[in-house]
């Protein structure tokens, strides 16, 4: 093994585990205090395998957990718990919570600000108040202050800047508020009730794959024990099933581990086989909650570094044997980024493109397979390494995002009705194609800059475009500069996503013109899709008159990406319009 080749080796043997150690400590989870001797003890995994009914899907219970805990907690876990726990935690022992740091607050200022408000008030000391601004979690009691209450109220009056994230916590405050017990006298936190109507694990008994499932306290023994009739279930079958929730529930607020397992176990044996004929695979329930329980394979971004940091060896020092490791790498993380994409394919029974989550870790699939494309038609030219490094840096960037970002919310959904059309699998994966291009020639434009700042001089890809480049590259007709090879590759990814872009504004003018009766009506989205293209123009037009071409290219593909940022961030989260959902 040569000199080279092991330090790019002990480089990623050191930085992987720095980047493990940091993904492990700022992750979408944040840490937490260890679970109790009780949770530790409850095996919930049997009901990975049971169905439950929610906003007219049919999903595992782990991703259904996640999906209402997220509600409360965002993207932290209640008390160092599972999410799986949690949720019957919370509504079989709602109590434990009432004082307990659990609602997120999302935005950093309105935290500050509340903080403030409760200065003084019993409990709230100052270990607790930077807790609460770090992470944003805060107790029902603290957040059911009468001058807090009406902060919140102000707060959702706000549409643009606060409303969003107040409602969200007021909504959370609903589940968890106070309520009294008709004709008992008894006090109970709402939880109870409103996790119990929630959690519809019993199909219908009409057979239709369309229809309202029940929940569990629906078929609750009515007065003097009568059971509930339910059409097209047998009374003796919600008998069973009661029995086994009624077990669960006696053991679960006497902390008998032991009893709640063999009760769960039961649970899921038994609701599988009330409706066979509407009740979802046990193989697909289980690889749905094994994508979630394994972060949406968001880890996969750790791949992509590690194949970055041979391909840049590849690329800076031309070593062969760090080129050959970095391509199989980048082939590997290609590969587990197409599971993930399949199997979220797969457990949704959609092409996952239909929110902000879908949307950038498919983005970056499209971009990483042009990539592996170009570098087969590119493999003998100077350029090669260099589409693998951009597909590498943007997908690892992206799966980052994903893997960091509770806003990029990872819950599986329903498609909105104005999505069921197929324009949506033309017009969205073109564009959201074109912007990965973008963020690829926006890496080369980035090491040409470099290379200028390191002294190199006015090089750029001359008369014929970047496919001359590849010709020179492969024959030998003269000796390439860096400064050419990375131009060359900008312009390559630049023409390609110029005209995925265009292509896709004209055909989401199209599916607008379908969809709303008008093929343009200057929605932000639309406006800053336009802007980008914009930039591009600008650059053909320089392309041609400026004398310093490489680098007028190299800072456009730094803006156009910015531009396409803002559209992708700004426009999604901040600014409302038509394309909100997206």
């Amino acid at each position: 093994m040569n000199k080279q080749l092991r330090v790019a080796l002990v480089s990623a043997l050191i930085v992987l585990p720095l980047v493990w150690g940091v993904t492990k400590r700022m992750g979408s989870r944040a840490a937490q205090p260890e679970a109790s001797a009780f949770a530790q003890q409850v095996d919930l995994s049997p009901l990975d395998r049971v169905a439950v009914y929610r906003d007219g899907r049919i999903k595992s219970y782990g991703s259904f957990a996640n999906q209402i805990l997220g509600f409360i907690s965002g993207p932290h876990e209640l008390l160092g718990q599972d999410d799986t726990f949690s949720y019957l935690d919370l509504m079989l022992r709602a109590g434990r919570y009432g004082d307990a740091d659990i609602v997120h607050v999302k935005q950093k200022a309105m935290r500050v600000q509340l903080a403030r408000m409760l200065d003084g008030v019993e409990g709230f000391d100052d270990a607790r108040k930077a807790r609460f601004i770090k992470s944003g979690l805060l107790s029902p009691r603290l957040l059911m202050e009468p001058d807090v209450q009406q902060q919140l109220r102000v707060w959702s009056r706000d549409l643009i800047r606060t409303a969003k994230h107040s409602d969200r916590v007021l909504g959370a405050l609903n589940v968890l508020s106070p309520m009294r017990v008709p004709g008992s006298g008894r006090v109970m936190l709402q939880a109870e009730q409103v996790l119990g109507r929630a959690l519809c694990v019993i199909p219908p008994g009409s057979g239709r794959s369309d229809a309202q499932w029940f929940s569990i306290i629906a078929v609750a023994p009515q007065s003097g024990g009568v059971m509930v009739v339910l059409d097209g279930l047998e009374p003796g079958e919600i008998e069973v099933v009661w029995g086994a929730w009624d077990r669960l529930v006696v053991a679960w607020r006497s902390e008998d581990a032991g009893g709640v397992n063999s009760a769960v176990a039961e649970l899921a044996r038994v609701l599988p086989t009330l409706k066979p004929e509407v009740y979802p695979s046990q193989r697909k329930l289980g690889w749905e909650s094994w994508y979630f329980s394994n972060g949406h394979m968001t880890w996969v971004w750790l791949v992509y570094l590690l194949s970055l940091i041979f391909l840049l060896g590849g690329v800076v020092y031309r070593w062969a044997s760090a080129r050959w490791i970095g391509i199989g790498v980048f082939t590997i993380a290609f590969g587990l980024h197409t599971f993930a994409l399949g199997l979220r394919w797969y457990v949704s029974g959609r092409w996952p493109n239909s929110n902000m989550f879908e949307a950038v870790t498919t983005a970056v699939w499209f971009g990483a397979l042009v990539a592996i494309v170009l570098e087969l038609l590119c493999g003998r030219s100077a350029m090669r390494n260099l589409f693998a490094l951009t597909g590498a840096a943007a997908s690892m960037v992206a799966m980052m995002a994903a893997h960091f970002l509770p806003e990029l919310d990872a819950n599986i959904s329903n498609r909105m009705p104005i999505l069921h059309d197929i324009w949506l699998y033309i017009h969205t994966n073109v564009i959201i194609a074109s912007y990965a291009l973008i963020a690829m020639a926006s890496v080369t434009g980035v090491l040409y800059l470099l290379w200028r700042v390191g002294g190199g001089g006015k090089d750029y890809a001359h008369v014929g475009g970047a496919a001359s480049l590849i010709d020179a590259g492969r024959f030998g007709e003269k000796k390439i500069s860096k400064g050419e090879v990375f131009d060359g590759a900008t312009m390559i990814l630049l023409e390609l996503a110029v005209i995925l872009l265009w292509t896709g504004i004209i055909m989401g003018a199209i599916w607008a013109d379908h969809s709303w009766g008008r093929p343009w009506g200057w929605d932000p989205k639309e406006v800053f899709a336009f802007n980008t293209f914009v930039i591009f123009l600008i650059l053909v037009h320089l392309r041609k008159t400026s004398k310093d071409k490489g680098l007028w290219t190299a800072w456009l593909a730094v803006i156009g990406c910015g531009v396409m940022m803002f559209n992708w961030v700004v426009i999604n989260f901040v600014i409302s319009g038509l394309h909100s959902y997206a």
